[in-house]
């Protein structure tokens, strides 16, 4: 992982921290608001359907000193249920409302306004007759509660409550639980940047310290190697070419790429492409990149083709793309099978471009084709140095694909291995 991917990390985990404390605080207030919510509605039944039952009067309620001492709060008083909402001698005074009392044959018996001073009777026979026309028994208009009843006696009641202080309660707290989550959102964004800066601190550091060691080993490396190919050089100039001389140069050619290998590895990683992603015909770039590999396919005695293509314009850097379709043939020539087939396809799916480049394997039947993209990671247990690759292309691959947002997979079927990039 580069220096840029931990940032790019870095920025996605405060992102998703940040996003996570709201959700969470959104959560907790609108249940906070809704509890309240459902508590006053409650309440409010509650009081009009006491008004109801006593024909839109309220009777005096005489307080019981002694029943009161030593009563324990239950959760019921809390949110509002029972006597506690009307068993008040203040409730007399606090509550107001007015009501319309209707006979058997729908007709204004009485009106009672008198524990209401904003309404007049004229005004509340309006009020009742919306109320009967609604069909709803209980409900909402403006600032007014209202439930419709049946009467003991015969015809109906409709007690309208005034509830603007629980209506200006409710939206008190709506708009505090509101304005408390934006703000503890963006002060958790603000202390989660801060904190993530230290906790990455040491990932950066390591990371630092891994590509000087590679950077430092791949130099230390070359000066020995220098030595021994420059000594048996000497050698086979002073006796002729043997077994074993021939054994030690190949030796040394394969420390010498597997050098370079961890070279483009550190380069891939810590550096970002130079050429900036631009506009070109990808078809065209993969196809040189096909024509300069057919002599080496035809050389190991492998077919090497490209599906035809027209043109196919895709914002991407051109450097990477010849990259990335290098590493896959290199890859696909050394491991396809003796007088095989590799196939190279470009199409364009959407927004997407689509490279696949597929070789003959008949071994790879059963093979675990998602750990080709290991870092040197071979097949062939054995170590065969006849194979010439390192375990490193597929890896640089698949930072080129992830680099340009994009995603790399191989499969296996009939035969033949596929391996499959989406470009963005």
């Amino acid at each position: 992982m580069n220096k840029q991917a931990i940032e790019k990390l870095r920025k996605r985990f405060v992102l998703i921290a940040g996003l996570s404390f709201m959700l969470v605080m959104m959560i907790m207030g609108g249940v906070m608001y809704v509890t309240n919510l459902i508590t006053i509605r409650r309440e409010i039944y509650d009081v009009l359907n006491y008004i109801a039952q006593n024909d839109g009067d309220l009777p005096r309620w005489e307080r019981d000193d002694e029943a009161g001492n030593g009563r324990v709060v239950t959760l019921q008083d809390i949110f509002g249920r029972g006597e506690r909402i009307y068993g008040s001698p203040e409730f007399l005074y606090s509550t107001r409302y007015f009501a319309v009392l209707f006979d058997e044959e729908m007709q204004v018996e009485a009106v009672k306004t008198n524990y209401i001073a904003s309404v007049a009777e004229k005004e509340a026979v309006e009020y009742a007759t919306v109320a009967l026309r609604s069909n709803i028994k209980f409900g909402k208009n403006g600032i007014f509660y209202y439930r419709v009843a049946r009467r003991e006696q015969g015809g109906v009641i409709v007690a309208y409550l005034d509830c603007d202080d629980q209506i200006v309660i409710l939206s008190r707290l709506l708009y505090t639980a509101l304005s408390l989550i934006g703000i503890g959102s963006i002060a958790t964004l603000f202390v989660v940047r801060a904190f993530s800066f230290r906790v990455i601190r040491s990932e950066i550091r390591n990371m630092e310290t891994q590509d000087r060691f590679m950077t430092n080993a791949s130099h230390e490396l070359k000066t020995p190697l220098a030595v021994i190919r420059a000594n048996t050089e000497v050698e086979q100039m002073m006796n002729g070419e043997n077994e074993w001389n021939q054994s030690t140069m190949r030796q040394v050619e394969r420390m010498t790429g597997l050098i370079q290998n961890l070279v483009s590895i550190a380069r891939a990683e810590e550096q970002e492409s130079r050429e900036a992603p631009k506009n070109i015909d990808a078809a065209k770039i993969v196809r040189e990149t096909v024509e300069m590999f057919a002599p080496v396919a035809l050389q190991s005695g492998k077919q090497l083709e490209m599906e035809p293509a027209e043109a196919i314009l895709h914002k991407i850097s051109e450097a990477d793309l010849r990259q990335l379709t290098s590493l896959l043939l290199d890859n696909a020539i050394k491991y396809c099978d003796e007088a095989g087939r590799i196939r190279v396809q470009i199409a364009q799916k959407r927004k997407n471009l689509l490279l696949t480049v597929s070789n003959s394997y008949a071994e790879g039947e059963h093979t675990d084709c998602s750990r080709f993209f290991e870092r040197f990671y071979r097949q062939d247990e054995s170590h065969n140095i006849e194979k010439e690759g390192y375990g490193v292309g597929l890896s640089i691959a698949q930072n080129l694909v992830e680099k340009n947002r994009g995603s790399i997979d191989a499969h296996w079927k009939d035969g033949v291995i596929f391996f499959c990039c989406v470009l963005r």
